[in-house]
């Protein structure tokens, strides 16, 4: 019986260390069975690694997004895996777990900031701050976080709290210092559609644009 024991032990161990000299290439090409998200090559292992050019795509027929290099730290749990993940400039961090037992999928102190170029106002500002968002079965079960906005035009940054719709669809209603509700963010799989109220505007356009605006903002 101590005999075994001590196999097993040895056994379980060689596993455990093989998983460190394993490349993270091998394990992506066998568990990543999505066509959405690519990537042109994987260097490391499971623990620690750096993935570049990762891209998206929303459909088969879109022009894939893309979203950079990336690089990465994991260690195993006991309920699953958890991964720290950061690009080259930590413009988009935060923290990937998975739990073996119920099937989640978990991100945690996610944070995100970019720019997107818009016909009216030109670039505004995006930031997403996830504390944490629940996924079951690839779809948003929960979520905590927030989204801002910024633009040259505006008089001060507007900020709201994320809900998650149905099909992974996020929606966020925004609101001033004065928490006076100024617009609403809707991200939707390859767009982003926006409403606001043209008095957040510096300049007063509501003559010619009336009180609210709308923009659809391709990704």
């Amino acid at each position: 019986m101590i005999r075994f024991l001590i196999a097993f032990i040895v056994i379980v161990l060689l596993l455990g260390l093989s998983l460190f000299f394993v490349p993270i290439d091998t394990l992506l090409k066998r568990f990543n069975t999505s066509s959405a998200v690519s990537y042109s090559l994987a260097e490391g292992n499971l623990f620690n690694g750096r993935i570049n050019d990762v891209s998206y795509k929303t459909s088969e027929d879109a022009v894939p997004l893309d979203l950079g290099d990336y690089f990465y730290d994991g260690n195993i749990q006991f309920t699953g895996i958890k991964v720290t993940f950061n690009n080259e400039d930590s413009s988009t961090l935060g923290v990937v777990k998975t739990n073996f037992f119920n099937g989640n999928l978990y991100l945690e102190d996610f944070s995100t900031k970019t720019e997107y170029k818009t016909n009216g106002l030109g670039m505004l500002g995006l930031k997403v701050e996830i504390d944490k968002l629940t996924m079951n079965d690839g779809l948003c079960s929960s979520i905590t976080g927030t989204m801002s906005l910024s633009n040259d035009s505006f008089n001060e940054v507007v900020k709201g709290d994320i809900k998650c719709l149905e099909n992974n669809i996020y929606e966020a209603d925004l609101f001033n210092s004065n928490n006076v509700e100024m617009g609403t963010i809707i991200y939707r799989p390859g767009f982003i559609d926006l409403e606001i109220e043209t008095a957040i505007l510096k300049a007063d356009v509501s003559v010619f644009l009336g009180k609210r605006m709308g923009f659809t903002i391709p990704l």
